[in-house]
């Protein structure tokens, strides 16, 4: 592959729908094609190429623009009473390449920029949008949304420790004063467009939101790898800053997190009064012992053997206690012995490395295969007490009801042991808990795809590739806040 094609993709519509194309590392005579309509993904095919540009189906395929430089200014809600969608954006390349979202219903869809204001989705609608108005014509039907009147959005900035941090209050209209809350990011899709998928559920409520870019990402500065503690700061911040509006209710300010946030949420709420949280992925074990989760689940899920999980899952064990609190000779002689057990391993071929693990190889399910003598030095200069933070603590200090929903297949959150433990802090605390588990729903609960062919379950899922959530999961949130903050649901 030249070093001109790296990077490049192409995108058209044929007979059987959207093809897309990227370049193969086997050179200019392959390419990996994606055919959104058939759920196939990544699958090699002969390249034929017409001055420059691959020609598949049939069709000459168009380059595939930049991600669009004013996208956060096209992202937003269109649409009116009758229907709504949300334009939306992840913009940084957590999961292999920024992306542009079209969500509309419980369905997510991926968009392919065609320049600064233009898209093509993988339900091969192309869209466009000029003076405020979204415009889609799909293979069927076409139609113009205007940006909705429903909810208004203006800028706000706020400081924590020196950093400014960018934000955006998005409320109903009308006078208020209204409910609000922060919406805190999970680990990726550090900018606060991404938020905007979580916050559709409140605003539906009559609660409005305030999103902010996380430390060093977008409009924000700081470090960009803010710990769950600085997430909880500027939290915290940015409820004083929804305080601080003229039309927002200070007695109704509460807090709404994913996954990652969900640490740092009860943290503020323990002491901040908060009126309600709200959460999705909320881990009720410290960090270490959600990644382990993760990683041995990841494994298993392919095939993995017991014997294989039980070493992986003692190597990380030990490998996370020795960076959150530091080396000891009995953690160094576990993390040995078993990263000896992992290292004859038989099975652990069967993990096939998905795109946000190459982005990120930290994220990896198998432990670093590295001497423990060099490893040990290396994990001990990389000290990080956030990985034994337990959640629970918080719980029991919390002043405010609760409502959190989990998938029950969650990857990365241990569903039974996070809900038991949440249960007994929270109920402790003498406050009102209420969970939703959704059976055979992913951690951002969203039906796992089973159609997808030429990437994993979890690339398909953080990637947006026939992603849907389960029906009624955000209904199911929109109407406990209506129960719980006021009694009128807004729409």
């Amino acid at each position: 592959m030249s070093e001109a094609m790296a990077g490049r993709a192409w995108i058209g519509v044929a007979d059987g729908g959207v093809v897309l194309a990227r370049p193969s590392a086997s050179g200019a005579d392959e390419l990996l094609v994606d055919r959104p309509a058939g759920f196939r993904y990544r699958s090699p095919e002969p390249a034929v190429w017409r001055d420059g540009v691959p020609v598949l189906d049939g069709v000459v395929l168009r380059p595939v623009s930049a991600h669009p430089s004013r996208m956060a200014g096209l992202s937003g809600w269109y649409g009116d009473d009758d229907r709504q969608v949300l334009l939306t954006q992840v913009p940084e390349p957590y999961f292999g390449e920024p992306m542009v979202l079209l969500a509309e219903g419980d369905r997510v869809t991926r968009a392919y920029p065609l320049g600064e204001n233009a898209f093509l989705t993988e339900d091969a609608v192309f869209l466009e949008v000029a003076d405020d108005q979204l415009h889609l014509t799909g293979p069927s039907a076409a139609a113009t949304l205007a940006r909705t009147s429903r909810w208004h959005e203006r800028a706000v900035g706020f400081e924590v420790a020196g950093a400014t941090y960018a934000g955006t209050v998005v409320l109903p209209a009308g006078p208020g004063p209204h409910p609000a809350a922060v919406v805190l990011h999970g680990a990726a899709g550090g900018q606060r467009d991404f938020c905007r998928i979580q916050s559709w559920a409140l605003l539906r409520a009559g609660v409005g939101v305030l999103n902010y870019d996380k430390a060093g990402h977008g409009d924000s500065g700081g470090p960009p790898d803010p710990s769950i503690y600085d997430q909880a700061d500027a939290a915290e911040a940015a409820m004083q800053v929804l305080s601080d509006q003229p039309d927002v209710d200070p007695a109704r300010i509460g807090l709404a997190g994913f996954s990652n946030g969900m640490w740092s949420v009860p943290m503020v709420a323990a002491r901040r009064p908060a009126a309600f949280v709200v959460g999705a992925g909320s881990p009720g074990v410290s960090m270490a012992e959600s990644e382990v989760h993760r990683r041995t689940k990841v494994l298993r899920d392919v095939g993995v053997s017991e014997p294989t999980l039980v070493a992986v899952a003692q190597a990380w064990r030990s490998l996370f206690a020795i960076v959150a609190g530091g080396p000891t000779d009995e953690l160094t002689g576990r993390l040995g012995a078993a990263l000896d057990d992992v290292a004859a391993a038989p099975d652990l071929d069967r993990y096939e490395v998905p795109g946000y693990v190459a982005q990120n190889p930290m994220l990896s399910p198998i432990p670093p295969l590295v001497p423990v003598d060099e490893l040990v030095p290396m994990l001990a200069g990389e000290r990080d007490p956030q990985l034994a933070y337990d959640p629970a603590d918080d719980y029991a200090r919390i002043g405010c009801p609760v409502f959190l929903q989990y998938g029950e297949v969650d990857t990365s959150v241990p569903v039974d042991v996070s809900i038991a433990r949440i249960t007994e802090a929270v109920r402790s605390a003498g406050q009102s808990l209420t969970v939703r588990v959704y059976p055979e729903l992913e951690h951002m609960l969203n039906v796992v795809s089973t159609r997808v062919v030429g990437l994993t379950a979890e690339d398909a899922m953080y990637q947006y590739h026939d992603f849907t959530f389960g029906a009624g999961t955000w209904a199911d949130l929109t109407i406990w806040l209506s129960e719980n903050v006021f009694r009128e649901v807004s729409g």
